[in-house]
C-alpha cells in the first residue's frame, strides 16, 4: 500500500471538521484526545498510529491547525467502536505529530513522537472530538544509588537482548548506551518489549522510578530467558548439522580412496563379512 506523506510543520488541509462546531482553540492546559486500541505510546518513542474514526480525524485536525500537541489514550475495551470518556484510561502520553499519511483508500496514519505523560483532570464537551483538561506529569530527575544500580542493570539486560535478536533497529544500541535518564531508559525498553497493552499501560502509569525500573527489568528478564534458550537451541542445531556434514565428507573421501585403490563395493563387503566371521570364531591372530 502506498501512502501520501505530508510533513506537519504546517498543518495540511485534511478537509472539513465533522460537525463544524466547537472549532475554537482549546485552553493551554487542555489537549485534543486520540483514543487508540491495544497500543501504548511511551515518552520518547516514535510510533505509527492508525486513525479511522471521524472524531479522531477531527481531533488531529484541530491539534495540527492550532499547532498543538495531541493526547494519546488507550481505550479499555479494544472492541468498542466509539469509546466514551469512561472507556479510556486516565493516564496517557502527550505527543507531537510528525507526519500525516493518507492511503489511496482514504485511511489515515499518524507518525507520533511521545513527549511526556499526562493525567486527565476533566473532560471538555461541546466539540466533535474528545478533549480534556490535563496535568502534564514531569519525569523525576532523581539519581539515587538505588536508581543508578537499577539503571545499570536494565541497560545491561537491554544490550544483551539486542545481541541475541536477529534484527535490531539501526542506532538502537547507541541510543541505549547514551541515555543518561533512568526514566527515559525504562520507557524506551518498555516501548520495544513484547508485552500486551494492559502490561504496558501499567508501566506507563508507574510514575515512581524504582518500581518502574523493576517492572521493566522483570519483564525483560523473562524475554531474555526465551532469547537465551532460542540461541542455545540454534547453536545445538548448527553443531549437529556440522557433525553430519563432517561425517558425509569423510564417507565421500573414504569412497574416493577405495575407488583409487581398486576396492569395489563387492570386495569391501566380502572383506567385512570375513572379518566379522573371524571375530565371532574367536580365532587367534
Amino acid at each position: 500500500m502506498q501512502y501520501r506523506f505530508e510533513r506537519c510543520v504546517h498543518a495540511p488541509d485534511l478537509g472539513p471538521v465533522p460537525g463544524g462546531e466547537g472549532s475554537a482553540s482549546l485552553p493551554p492546559d487542555a489537549l485534543a484526545i486520540l483514543p487508540v486500541r491495544e497500543v501504548v505510546l511511551f515518552p520518547g518513542a516514535v510510533m505509527p498510529l492508525t486513525v479511522g474514526r471521524q472524531s479522531s480525524v477531527a481531533a488531529v485536525q484541530h491539534a495540527m491547525r492550532d499547532g498543538q500537541q495531541i493526547g494519546v489514550l488507550l481505550q479499555r475495551d479494544p472492541q468498542l467502536a466509539e469509546p466514551g470518556t469512561a472507556d479510556l484510561h486516565r493516564t496517557g502520553t502527550v505527543a507531537n505529530v510528525l507526519r500525516w499519511l493518507t492511503a489511496p483508500d482514504g485511511t489515515h496514519q499518524l507518525i507520533c513522537q511521545g513527549v511526556q505523560r499526562f493525567r486527565v483532570l476533566d473532560w471538555i464537551g461541546g466539540r466533535p472530538f474528545l478533549a480534556a483538561g490535563v496535568l502534564r506529569l514531569e519525569e523525576s530527575a532523581a539519581r539515587t544509588p538505588e536508581i543508578e544500580a537499577r539503571m545499570m542493570h536494565l541497560r545491561g539486560q537491554a544490550l544483551e537482548a539486542l545481541r541475541l535478536l536477529p534484527q535490531v533497529p539501526e542506532g538502537l544500541v547507541n541510543t541505549i548506551q547514551s541515555l543518561d535518564s533512568a526514566g527515559a531508559l525504562a520507557d524506551l525498553v518498555a516501548a520495544y518489549l513484547d508485552l500486551d497493552a494492559a502490561e504496558k499501560q501499567e508501566i506507563l502509569e508507574t510514575l515512581d522510578l524504582v518500581p518502574r525500573l523493576d517492572r521493566v527489568s522483570a519483564a525483560l528478564a523473562q524475554r531474555l530467558e526465551v532469547l537465551r534458550l532460542n540461541a542455545e537451541i540454534g547453536q545445538r542445531t548448527r553443531a549437529s548439522l556440522d557433525q553430519r556434514q563432517r561425517e558425509m565428507l569423510l564417507r565421500e573421501q573414504m569412497a574416493a580412496i577405495q575407488q583409487q585403490l581398486g576396492e569395489d563395493d563387492a570386495k569391501s563387503a566380502e572383506l567385512k563379512e570375513l572379518t566379522e566371521a573371524v571375530e565371532k570364531a574367536g580365532m587367534p591372530k
